[in-house]
């Protein structure tokens, strides 16, 4: 039994350990895990084009997993040069961009309305492209993709998760390498306007109204944010801090008690102060949250990936289903960075080989 225990382990390591490797023989220092922004794999050659072309022919590909996701210009351009686009996927739930993102919803004008798959891609003067989800209120932002030549270069080092370390597929890989023509590309996204965003799995906060919500967590309960679980994390326990009936103000942190079914603080010190506001953006009331620079975006519960666009939202639906929700603020202007790489038919057809993708 204790050999078999060893093998296990042996054979684990060796998964782990694979991109590593592999980067060693090909003289490359690859780095994983959280840097200020996407660093291309060592040795891949940047390509001169815009990204408007990136969504022509077949378009551009995403992995999640196994399962893989495409988008492309379906059709010539129309009015507003805008060009309708094509999305497809072997899971109904999965997008070829904002993957990075926990976002399901936007809320306009106190309404939820999902987000689904983009309408029309509109080449940009600046290289960048122009992606728009239309509707009575359309969301747009604007998607630079810089493209890189991979070819001959190892598969498993360009297969990494939303905040930059090897996917398990990486390992799955092995060896394999791109073909001659092979692209992989790099996205950042600035959203065009200040939108508020629901996540996928919404929790409630008891509150029905902002006023009411600033209210609970202001005397004797303290509201936890959330955090990325990891070495060195530190757990907020909040509480708000207002004047009479006024529309901002300042939020204390507290250290946080964890592994407790309800909020509370584990001691009286304030770790740090905040300020809240509340806004009204795109017709919908929201409690808006900003930190100094010593609080660790990643103990709020802001990603890696977004730490430059998002803030902590207390967002009020006045439609559907009611009560304030935790959600996010995305503000017009500012860069989501994705650590994860789309690729060219040439290069999927390659993964998909390596990993053994669906078709």
């Amino acid at each position: 039994m204790a050999k078999k225990v060893l093998k296990l382990c042996a054979l684990v390591l060796a998964a782990i350990t694979a991109p590593i490797a592999l980067a060693q023989q090909a003289s490359e220092v690859v780095v994983y895990g959280p840097a200020p922004k996407p660093v291309p794999v060592p040795g891949a050659k940047p390509v001169t084009a815009s990204s408007f072309d990136a969504f022509k022919g077949d378009g551009l590909y995403y992995f999640q997993g196994t399962k893989v996701s495409n988008m492309r210009v379906a059709g010539a351009a129309g009015e507003g040069n805008r060009y309708p686009i094509a999305e497809t996927s072997s899971d109904a739930s999965q997008t070829t961009l904002n993957g990075n993102i926990d976002v399901a919803h936007a809320v306009l004008n106190g309404e939820r309305r999902a987000l689904g798959r983009p309408n029309f891609a509109i080449p940009a003067n600046d290289g960048s492209v122009y992606i728009v989800y239309a509707g009575q209120a359309p969301l747009r932002m604007a998607v630079t993709l810089q493209g890189y030549d991979v070819s001959e270069m190892p598969i498993s080092l360009f297969l990494r998760t939303p905040d930059n370390y090897p996917k398990q597929e990486a390992a799955r890989a092995g060896s394999a390498r791109f073909p001659k023509g092979s692209v992989a590309y790099l996205a950042t996204a600035r959203f065009f306007d200040d939108v508020l965003m629901l996540p996928r799995r919404e929790s409630f906060t008891g509150a029905t109204d902002t006023a009411q919500f600033v209210g609970n967590f202001s005397k004797q309960i303290p509201y936890c944010l959330a955090y990325e679980d990891r070495q060195g994390a530190n757990p907020y326990a909040m509480f708000f801090k207002r004047t009479g009936t006024a529309k901002k103000g300042e939020v204390a942190l507290y250290p946080a008690k964890t592994g407790t079914l309800f909020c509370d603080k584990a001691a009286d010190k304030v770790l740090a102060q905040g300020e809240w506001e509340e806004r009204t953006v795109a017709g919908t009331k929201a409690v808006v949250l900003s930190f100094p620079a010593n609080v660790d975006p990643l103990d709020t519960g802001v990603s890696q990936v977004e730490r430059e666009s998002a803030r902590i939202a207390f967002v009020e639906p006045s439609k559907g289903l009611p009560g304030v929700r935790p959600g996010k603020l995305y503000q017009a202007g500012a860069s989501v960075y994705d650590y994860q790489y789309r690729f060219n038919k040439t290069a999927a057809d390659a993964v998909r080989t390596a990993i053994g993708a669906a078709q």
